[in-house]
């Protein structure tokens, strides 16, 4: 069964905490201010703005293990020619050695900040953008900013219902994303600008949300959650290229997460089985990047696609029989067995009747119970 209002309750308990949604927004604020405001920096800063899984509404709760990130997109008008990848990315070094001294570390593509036990802030520096008009919206902030709390705000302002509606209302707002051109972020390790599209990607995946009725974000968000603490290995894929790879398969039309899921499973299922029987990456081109095509895959091993594939077979078996049940009991037990015991549990069977007759021990009363 596909038990829409046990979803509605599991969405949330997955989804980043209130905590940890102020703590987002209260320092990704914190960075972008004190980036604007750095007078060492203010020769070469354009602008700044979020993107990443929390921007396009597909993140999970954090933990110590797992923190939240929240990508800031620093836009420089450092010019790819002649400069080093390697210097662009050091530009910023000193700006972090003043604000956030010891609580720093540097990664191929951005600087991870660690703000909070559940939190950190990924700093992604980028080249000059080449068209005037990219560059004139990064300037004058048409860019819209980031709403951290990922439907929830939506659902609340605009009196809405349910995620579902909140979560269309959003796709409403980011369709129009797909901007002309890419950016170009330096990855120091190895020595290159790397093609990105993240404005791209928040209105594709923003546009896949309508084509599915709104419960795209929903679908990764669960299959995220799956993979994270009911599947943890092999390592990869995760994050971003598991969005990616459940894009791809998440048929549009769909009227339900339990539904979303189960198709996606099915279809990873008969989209990568010569893939998995080979021990070999599929190619996945980055949305958005054409010259040159980049792979997102292209740090996960043939290995671990096989074992991550073998993982997904057997839960879209479970998924399925979730699917296909017709007690609602059974359905949400099944669905528990998928996702964990934070998925909702359905009320207890009630004893059978038995011949006779044995007085109460105690008054009735009412009982609270749950109606897929």
């Amino acid at each position: 069964m596909e038990l829409p209002s046990y979803f509605e309750d599991f969405l949330p308990l997955i989804s980043p905490t209130k905590r940890q949604r102020e703590v987002m927004v209260t320092e990704n604020r914190r960075l972008r201010e004190l980036l604007m405001g750095d007078e060492q920096l203010k020769a070469v800063l354009l602008s700044t703005f979020i993107q990443g899984s929390h921007r396009r509404a597909t993140a999970i709760q954090g933990n110590k293990n797992h923190p939240c990130d929240v990508d800031v997109v620093a836009v420089t008008n450092i010019p790819r020619s002649p400069t080093t990848a390697e210097h662009a990315h050091r530009v910023f070094q000193p700006f972090l050695e003043r604000h956030y001294k010891g609580k720093y570390e540097t990664q191929d593509r951005s600087w991870c900040i660690t703000v909070d036990p559940e939190v950190k802030l990924d700093l992604v520096p980028t080249s000059e953008p080449e068209s005037k008009e990219l560059r004139e919206a990064v300037i004058a902030k048409s860019l819209r900013d980031w709403d951290p709390d990922g439907g929830f705000g939506v659902r609340k302002a605009m009196g809405v219902q349910s995620l579902t509606e909140a979560a269309l209302e959003e796709a409403r707002r980011d369709r129009d994303w797909e901007k002309s051109e890419p950016l170009w972020i330096p990855d120091k390790t190895r020595r290159t600008w790397e093609k990105t599209h993240p404005l791209f990607l928040i209105g594709w995946t923003a546009e896949k949300n309508l084509q599915c009725n709104g419960h795209f974000g929903h679908v990764v968000k669960a299959l995220k959650w799956w993979r994270r603490h009911m599947q943890p290995t092999p390592k990869y894929p995760k994050g971003y290229p598991m969005e990616h790879i459940i894009a791809d398969c998440c048929p549009n039309g769909i009227k339900s997460v339990a539904a979303g899921v189960s198709s996606t499973l099915d279809e990873i299922v008969r989209r990568y089985a010569q893939d998995a029987t080979a021990k070999r990456t599929p190619f996945l081109p980055a949305r958005g990047v054409t010259d040159p095509q980049i792979n997102v895959l292209h740090r996960v091993t043939g290995e671990d696609f096989a074992g991550f594939y073998e993982n997904v077979r057997n839960a879209s078996e479970l998924a399925r029989q979730a699917l296909n049940q017709e007690s609602v009991r059974e359905s949400a037990l099944l669905w528990g067995k998928l996702f964990g015991p934070v998925f909702p549990k359905p009320p207890e069977e009630k004893s059978k009747v038995s011949v006779g007759y044995t007085p109460p021990s105690a008054p009735a009363r009412p009982q609270e119970g749950r109606f897929a």
